[in-house]
């Protein structure tokens, strides 16, 4: 009885459309892309962290991330990960009960506000990151 009702407060997210293979396969994809990116910073800082006691680690790292095949992955990585922001934000507008997302514009301003957030987020990284 409970698992019933738990499916019918899900019903007005979910939906029965058949989704292309393409698009199926990059859903299951995000957890291998967020895992390959995390292996990849931890490399990177723990080559940071060596490079501090005098090795010649970090320049290692940046010859592995140079490689053709760690480049190609990189990019198919940033791409999965672009699609599930997408995914995300666009999600959001159904899962928030209020009355003001009733309007097709509001739900488009949630979605703007959230992109706008996130490019706001980044620039400032960039820029810390850069001095």
């Amino acid at each position: 009885m409970n698992q019933q009702n738990n499916n019918n407060c899900l019903d007005g997210v979910q939906t029965n459309i058949k989704r292309p293979f393409i698009i199926a396969i990059m859903y299951k994809l995000v957890p291998f892309s967020m895992i390959w990116i995390s292996l990849v910073l931890m490399y990177g800082v723990v080559c940071m962290y060596t490079n501090s006691v005098g090795q010649d680690e970090f320049y290692r790292f940046i010859f592995f991330l140079r490689s053709p095949f760690v480049v190609m992955l990189n990019c198919i990585a940033l791409f999965i990960s672009v699609f599930h922001t997408i995914t995300w934000f666009n999600l959001m507008t159904k899962t928030i009960p209020s009355a003001l997302l009733n309007k097709k514009s509001n739900r488009l301003l949630l979605i703007v506000g959230l992109w706008a957030v996130m490019l706001a987020v980044s620039v400032f990284l960039f820029l810390f990151l850069l001095k």
